[in-house]
């Protein structure tokens, strides 16, 4: 247009959120600078569904008054705030008018309890002109403002069910009204338009950002302000992903994607224009202006992350026609979506095999069964000769897209993405991707939307990796665990993405959940306060509702029955880590059926601290078998308590007087004939032992048992009192052992093909046993990679510090593998 000057001008679009009440207008007054503005305006906050809900009770023959009263009162109480004396009657005056104009409509529906769409879009589009009439008579008190009702210039032609704007009869009528008048601030009314014919129409719902972006491109703005109710546009949506987090630059065409794939902030075609022209975009917040928003433009700055945004759409049913009778037949494809098109059903993805032997799609909800209706009758001849096999319609499903231009040409970010969504246990139903590479999309059920997206956006590194944890036995190796978390929690968000969500504790008799993070400083508080009587089936539900993408139980639990939930655990999705024995060492084909839930459910069970508490003997004796060396034999001394009562036995000492000693340090448990039976030791070589593919069962070992038959029984205060009547054997063995130079030992081992032994061993002086100390394990793996010299591992075997340091070890292994 030959009157507008290019980079002139600056467009604003506010939307009814900005315009809610008498301070909204005073604040878009605040962010405007009053020359040189075309601002578009949406109708006052929840104006168009209140408009709609009362034709829909018109047409149902039910009262619509109130509703029609609360509107007026709104704007009445708007006008009365804003504006002086002498501005407002007049105003208060067309409100009259217009909502009598209103009655007569809705009286006129109401008889015939039907409206067409002619009077729908009449009705609908008064909202925007009382928002726009109002902000013009608000700032034309100290400037120079002119109003302009979009019905009179914006042109527009239906083509199916699509909006086009009539630009050239769009430009000429605006360019006649830009003759009679001159301004410093436009108001426009945003969401209306007129037909070719010149009826009023409206360009659809939430359109007003299409109207802000067309009036931008008709002034050829130097840009164009989209005032809303956030800080721009987020990584994904903030309800969704807590750790969203706002976008500084897009592109067109990412901001495209986002937004047909459900990001509410904007409209798919309000970008169309502002392209046309480059024209940028900024998204910014009408209560916290000072936030950077977010710029849409051509060229934003590369993004360091190959996925820049996620977006979703739920309510979506997906359609899927199967049958031999597709396959290389032409047309089918186009007799499919031309029925759909017929019926006004909009196809959002499709997907579609090579084989050609099924074809699937998702569409709204709403049109799932429409839809099925009318893909029957076009394909009722193909079905009854069983060419096509079925029309399946799942109405349970969501789309989840990943959007990025950096997407483009950079292989692995399919794989990537479905590797995410598999180590969250969620399955996809379709895949679909562009040309452009730009944009991903997958069909999801319903309810696995929400820890899908963020799985996703912590799986591209948008934000931490957030895993959602459920301690089992809160006892002295869990308190110190909780207490490692704790110290660990922003070092690990810090150094390894990584957030760790404590959301339930529970010991035999009680336990605290929560929908937050419990405050590990003062859980036990919070425990006292809060719990309640443990429920584990209700635990593990618990947890796996939080929308957390990863679920963990850590079970630091010596109890059978927490074991024997393992298999049910595993099955709904959660990973497992303990230092549990209980189901390593169990029923053998409870065991083998732990393996193999968790090769297809793709869950994770860690187990390294059930042998030695912190030492790396699990993950060796793993990577060893792994990597195709063939285990001679295993020797352990696998018992903190045993390997320091053996130790002191070789200073001299009393056997009774060094139980004693290890019963009031705490190195034994509170009956000490549970360590000196053998069977905890026995324990941890049957879990050693079915590492390397043995079959062995508890029953199976031999077993040195310490405690004398006469004293099982007794209570343990009379069995350490009796105790020093038994000395004296174990005590000439191990004089003997010293007279030799030897050392008894307290010995597990282990060779393929023979019974696994436990007993009391006599052991050189340069044999690695005898460079034991205190409390200290070791293990000796004898393989044919290991002869010479065999591999050796030391330290301590026992205490809360270690094991809990293990399990924390654990967990850190699945965060890693998770994140891999």
């Amino acid at each position: 247009m030959s009157s507008v000057e290019s980079n002139r001008y600056i467009a604003h679009k506010f939307g009814g959120s900005s315009l809610a009440n008498a301070d909204g207008f005073r604040s878009v007054k605040n962010l405007l600078t009053g020359r040189d503005e075309i601002v578009v305006v949406s109708a006052v906050h929840k104006t168009t569904s209140t408009l709609q809900k009362t034709l829909d009770l018109a047409a149902q023959g039910e009262d619509y008054h109130p509703l029609l009263e609360q509107l007026t009162q709104t704007h009445q109480d708007i006008i009365e705030q804003l504006l002086p004396t002498n501005s407002k009657q007049s105003l208060l005056t067309k409100l009259t008018q217009d909502m009598g104009e209103i009655q007569s409509l809705l009286c006129a529906v109401k008889l015939v309890v039907s409206y067409p769409k002619e009077i729908q879009d009449r009705i609908l589009g008064f909202g925007e002109q009382w928002s726009a009439q109002i902000l013009t008579a608000f700032l034309a008190v100290d400037n120079e403002v002119v109003y302009l009702d979009a019905a009179t210039v914006l042109t527009v032609k239906s083509h199916q069910e699509q909006i086009e704007i009539d630009w050239q009869d769009t430009e000429a009528a605006l360019e006649k009204f830009l003759a009679q008048h001159s301004f410093k601030q436009l108001i426009v009314t945003g969401f209306i338009a007129r037909t070719s014919n010149n009826r009023r129409t409206i360009l659809g719902r939430n359109s007003s950002d299409f109207s802000g972006a067309i009036f931008a491109r008709l002034f050829h703005a130097n840009a164009l302000y989209i005032w809303t109710d956030v800080d721009g546009i987020y990584s994904a949506d903030p309800r969704k992903v807590p750790s969203a987090f706002p976008l500084p630059k897009l592109s067109y065409e990412e901001a495209f994607e986002l937004a047909y794939f459900g990001a509410q902030v904007i409209h798919p075609l309000m970008i169309a224009p502002a392209t046309e022209r480059e024209i940028p975009i900024f998204i910014k917040n009408t209560f916290n202006p000072s936030a950077p928003g977010t710029c849409i433009s051509s060229h934003p700055d590369a993004s360091t992350h190959a996925v820049r945004a996620i977006s979703s759409i739920d309510n979506i049913g997906f359609v899927n026609i199967e049958g031999t009778g597709l396959i290389g037949v032409s047309g089918t494809t186009a007799r499919v979506f031309n029925a759909l098109q017929q019926a006004n059903i909009s196809v959002i993805l499709i997907s579609q095999g090579s084989s050609e032997h099924s074809i699937c799609f998702a569409i709204r909800q709403a049109d799932t069964h429409n839809a099925l209706q009318t893909l029957r009758k076009v394909f009722n001849w193909e079905i009854e000769n069983k060419q096509i096999e079925g029309i399946y319609v799942n109405e349970d499903c969501a789309i989840l897209a990943v959007v990025g231009d950096g997407m483009v040409g950079k292989p692995g970010i399919a794989g990537k993405l479905c590797h995410t969504l598999a180590q969250a246990n969620i399955n996809i139903h379709a895949i679909a991707q562009g040309s452009s590479e730009r944009n991903i999309s997958l069909v999801l059920h319903q309810n696995d939307m929400p820890r899908a997206l963020r799985a996703v956006h912590s799986g591209f590194y948008l934000s931490h990796k957030s895993i959602a944890i459920a301690l089992v036995g809160p006892g002295a190796i869990g308190k110190t665990l909780l207490h490692q978390i704790n110290e660990a929690l922003e070092r690990l968000k810090n150094d390894r993405h990584a957030n760790l969500c404590v959301r339930a504790i529970a010991n035999s008799g009680k336990m605290l959940l929560s929908d937050k993070n419990i405050d590990l400083s003062q859980w036990q508080n919070e425990w006292e306060k809060n719990s309640i009587p443990t429920d584990l089936v209700a635990l593990a539900k618990h947890l796996c509702d939080t929308s957390i993408p990863h679920n963990v139980i850590i079970d630091c639990s010596a109890s059978q029955t927490v074991a024997d939930h393992y298999a049910t655990w595993i099955e709904q999705g959660l990973h497992i880590i303990t230092p549990n024995k209980r189901a390593n060492s169990g029923d053998i084909r409870y065991y083998r059926h732990l393996h193999e839930l968790m090769a297809q459910k793709n869950c994770h069970y860690l187990y390294e601290t059930t042998v030695c508490a912190g030492l790396p003997v699990i993950n060796t004796l793993q990577d060893l078998v792994k990597t195709g060396d063939t285990i001679i034999k295993i020797e352990g001394v696998v018992s903190g308590t045993l390997s320091y009562i053996f130790n002191e036995l070789a200073t001299g000492r009393a056997f009774s007087d060094i139980v004693r000693t290890a019963k009031e340090l705490n190195y034994t448990e509170p009956d000490p004939r549970d360590d000196l039976s053998g069977m905890d030791f026995a324990r941890k070589m049957v879990c050693l032992a079915r590492e390397i593919g043995m079959e062995t069962s508890l029953n199976d070992i031999a077993v040195h048992d310490l405690v004398p038959p006469a004293l099982k029984n007794l209570s343990i205060s009379d069995f350490l009192e009796q105790l020093p009547q038994h000395d004296a054997a174990i005590g000439q063995m191990a004089q003997e052992c010293h007279e030799k130079g030897e050392r008894l030992a307290y010995v597990g081992t282990i060779v393929p093909g023979q019974p696994v032994m436990v007993s009391i061993q006599r052991c050189s002086d340069d044999h690695p046993f005898s460079r034991l100390q205190g409390t200290d394990n070791m293990l000796i793996f004898h393989t044919s990679r290991y002869q010479q010299q065999p591999l050796v591992i030391q330290g301590p075997g026992a205490g809360a510090q270690v094991t809990a340091a293990g399990v924390f070890a654990d967990l850190l292994r699945l965060v890693s593998t998770l994140s891999h």
